[in-house]
């Protein structure tokens, strides 16, 4: 597409050599090589690492609008030929083209970013499961109530021989109250700050559920309290990031839509290994990434991931943790455009504060009855 345009941007500036060569004129300016070069301007500007910022719009806007003019002055060129384009009825001013031309730069801009930043789920009305003897038992071992009822049936067969089950929940805050503490001692001042809840909450579950021969399931599951995920938020599980045998065991986002209840699969959700350069030279994590976006007017949105890791050790004596980190993204405008999930591997997002961040750590029932 680039060579085509290219090319016939010089197609065009020949035929007009050729058309002054004709007039017996000097052609003073050569609008379309300008317009040749800032296309190809256009196009490294598009492979370079600038086109990882937002900042990208800026030159990629001056340089359309640069093409535009170039293209705009080849009737100015013609009419020194001695060839006349004849006016349209309604003539349209140089500032009319230049704001028509923003705005519909922008209303595409507009359009596009919502159209691929609400990702599509594919729903299915949401049936509760029947109580069976394995549901019970887990219920017996503290299994949440809330968590459980997601499970599908073969998910329950595959946890019937847990020995142990453990649950921490945490409220994630996407815009929380800062409150300023003061305490006074002496001459000094000391500030201190601590955070309440705003409107935008998430009350997140981290589920250890402990099998024999070291085998552990993690359920991550999350239920939205005010707030408007609509535009493609992402999420990462981390946590055994050695785990060689990690996978994901299911998976589903749910919601509420005129007193339905639906449940569907996560538009993008990966268990992958990342490679990284580290202080030591190259290293690698496997971790569990994700997108996703729930329809418009929908409530009571929430969602679970189920996986499970070897724990790699001689004796059933151990610990493991794991890290759930959410993206909250309250407009759908990114310039350019990236996938959620790619930015926060990349590392584009930091919860340094652990707001929107919930770690756990789970001890093995032979540790904790050991230390009894």
């Amino acid at each position: 597409m680039l060579l085509f345009q290219i090319a016939m941007f010089l197609i065009f500036q020949a035929a007009l050599n050729k058309t002054y060569e004709k007039a017996g004129k000097t052609l003073q300016e050569k609008p379309l090589i300008w317009a040749s070069v800032w296309t190809l301007a256009v196009f490294l500007l598009a492979l370079s690492p600038l086109s990882s910022s937002w900042l990208v719009f800026i030159p990629m806007m001056l340089c359309y609008y640069i093409i535009v003019r170039s293209l705009f002055r080849v009737g100015d060129q013609l009419d020194g030929t001695g060839y006349v384009l004849t006016n349209a009825p309604v003539a349209i001013s140089n500032r009319t083209f230049g704001w028509a031309y923003c705005l519909i730069g922008l209303a595409t801009v507009i359009a596009c970013s919502v159209y691929y930043n609400h990702l599509q789920l594919e729903p299915q009305v949401y049936e509760p499961p029947q109580i069976t003897e394995g549901r019970q038992r887990l219920l017996a071992l503290d299994f949440p109530p809330g968590a459980l009822q997601y499970l599908r049936d073969d998910d329950v067969e595959l946890l019937s021989g847990a020995k142990d089950v453990e649950a921490f929940s945490k409220l994630l805050m996407f815009d929380p109250n800062r409150i300023e503490h003061r305490d006074s001692y002496e001459n000094y001042t000391y500030i201190t700050h601590s955070y309440e809840p705003g409107k935008k909450n998430m009350e997140v579950t981290t589920v250890f559920i402990e099998m024999p021969e070291n085998l552990l399931y993690v359920m991550q599951y999350f239920t939205w309290e005010g707030g408007t995920p609509l535009w493609q938020d992402g999420l990462l599980i981390a946590g055994e990031n050695k785990a060689e045998d990690k996978e994901i065991v299911s998976s589903g986002l749910f919601y509420e839509t005129k007193g339905t209840r639906y449940i569907a699969d996560f538009p993008r959700l990966v268990c992958d290994r990342y490679t990284y350069n580290s202080f030591f030279g190259e290293d690698y994590s496997i971790v569990i990434s994700g997108a996703l976006s729930y329809p418009f007017g929908s409530e009571k949105q929430g969602g679970y991931v189920l996986y499970r890791y070897t724990v790699e050790t001689d004796s059933d004596i151990f610990s493991s943790h794991a890290y759930f980190s959410y993206v909250h993204l309250s407009n759908p405008l990114r310039i350019p455009y990236a996938k959620t999930d790619d930015l926060i591997m990349r590392g584009a997002y930091t919860f340094y504060d652990e707001l929107q961040q919930h770690y756990t750590t789970y001890d093995s029932l032979a540790y904790r009855e050991r230390n009894r």
